[in-house]
C-alpha cells in the first residue's frame, strides 16, 4: 500500500475500525485525520520503513490498546501527547530519539508491554520515574544505551536485553532491587557481562527461568545464584569463557532444567557419567548440551 489518498479514504470512511493494519507500509507519514478514528485498539505499523513521523493526532485515540512501531528505522521522534493514550497498554518502538519523554510514558497507567529495538541513538530510559502497571521491558539492539533505571521497572515480571553492549548493568557493587518480581529474566549479546548483576537476586522470590546467551566475557555466576530458590530453568549458552558453577548447586531444589550449550569447557566437567562436577547438579531432572548433540549428528 503506497497511495496516500487512498489511505486518507479509508480512514474517513471506516470511522470504527478497532484494527488497523499498515505492515511494511511505503507511507512516509499518517494523515491528521486518522485521530479521528476512535474506535481503534490497534494500530500496526510494524516495518514501514519510510515512516519518518507520526501526528499528533494520534495521541487522540483513547481507547488504543496495542501501537506497533517495530522496525521503522526512519522514525524521527514518537508524537506529542502520549500522556494521553489511557488505554495503551502494549507499546513497541523503532525511533531515532536520544531519550523518550520519560514523563509521559510514565502516565500511561495502563502500560504493561514496552519493547524497544534498535532505537540506535537512545542513551537512557526511565530517569527519575515510575512504572507501577508494567509487567514486561524489552530492550534489543539499542546499540548506544548506557543507563536504564531498573528500580523504576521493580514490577515487571518478565525482562530481556539483548546486543545492548554500552548498557551498564552492574547499578554500582552490592547493589540490588529487594523484593522485585521478576519471573523470566534473559540476557543475550552481552560482551559486557562478566558476572551476573546482583540486582537479579532481589528477585529471589519469584524468579522461574534465567536464560544467559551468547555473552562471551561471562566468566563467573555469583555465590548467591542457588538463592534463587524459586528457579526451574536455568540456560547458559554460547558463554566460552564459563568454567564452573557455584559449588551450592544443590540449594536450587526446584532446578528443573539446564541447558549449558555452547560451553564446551563447562560442560566437560558436568557431562553425565564422566563430568568430574556432575555430582553437584545430580539433583537436577534435565541436563544437556544441544549443540553437542548436533554434532553427533
Amino acid at each position: 500500500m503506497n497511495n496516500e489518498a487512498f489511505l486518507i479514504t479509508l480512514v474517513s470512511r471506516c470511522k470504527y475500525s478497532r484494527i488497523l493494519e499498515l505492515y511494511s507500509s511505503e507511507f512516509e507519514s499518517l494523515p491528521y485525520s486518522i485521530g479521528k478514528l476512535k474506535h481503534l485498539r490497534y494500530l500496526n505499523l510494524q516495518f514501514s520503513k519510510k515512516l519518518r513521523r507520526l501526528p499528533d493526532s494520534v495521541c487522540k485515540l483513547q481507547n488504543l490498546q496495542t501501537l506497533n512501531l517495530l522496525g521503522c528505522v526512519e522514525l524521527q521522534k514518537l508524537p506529542k501527547g502520549m500522556r494521553n493514550l489511557i488505554s495503551l497498554g502494549n507499546l513497541f518502538i523503532t525511533t531515532k530519539q536520544v531519550d523518550f519523554p520519560d514523563k509521559g510514558i510514565a502516565v500511561l497507567t495502563s502500560l504493561e508491554n514496552l519493547n524497544t529495538s534498535y532505537c540506535r541513538n537512545l542513551e537512557s530510559l526511565f530517569n527519575g520515574i515510575q512504572l507501577s502497571t508494567l509487567k514486561k521491558l524489552s530492550l534489543y539492539g539499542c546499540e548506544s544505551l548506557k543507563s536504564v533505571s531498573f528500580h523504576a521497572i521493580r514490577n515487571i515480571n518478565v525482562l530481556a536485553i539483548c546486543k545492548c553492549d554500552k548498557l551498564e548493568l552492574a547499578m554500582g557493587v552490592g547493589s540490588q532491587i529487594p523484593d522485585s518480581r521478576l519471573k523470566f529474566v534473559y540476557l543475550g549479546g552481552l560482551p559486557q557481562l562478566v558476572t551476573l548483576p546482583q540486582w537479579i537476586q532481589g528477585s529471589a522470590n519469584s524468579l522461574q527461568s534465567l536464560v544467559i546467551m551468547g555473552c562471551i566475557n561471562l566468566k563467573e555466576l555469583p555465590d548467591w545464584l542457588p538463592t534463587l530458590i524459586y528457579l526451574k530453568y536455568l540456560a547458559i549458552c554460547k558463554c566460552p569463557n564459563l568454567l564452573s558453577l557455584p559449588d551450592n548447586m544443590h540449594q536450587l531444589k526446584n532446578l528443573e532444567k539446564l541447558d549449558m550449550s555452547g560451553c564446551p569447557q563447562l560442560w566437560k566437567r558436568f557431562k553425565p557419567g564422566v563430568g568430574k562436577d556432575r555430582y553437584k547438579i545430580s539433583h537436577i531432572k534435565y541436563v544437556y548440551n544441544l549443540q553437542e548433540e548436533d554434532d553427533e549428528e
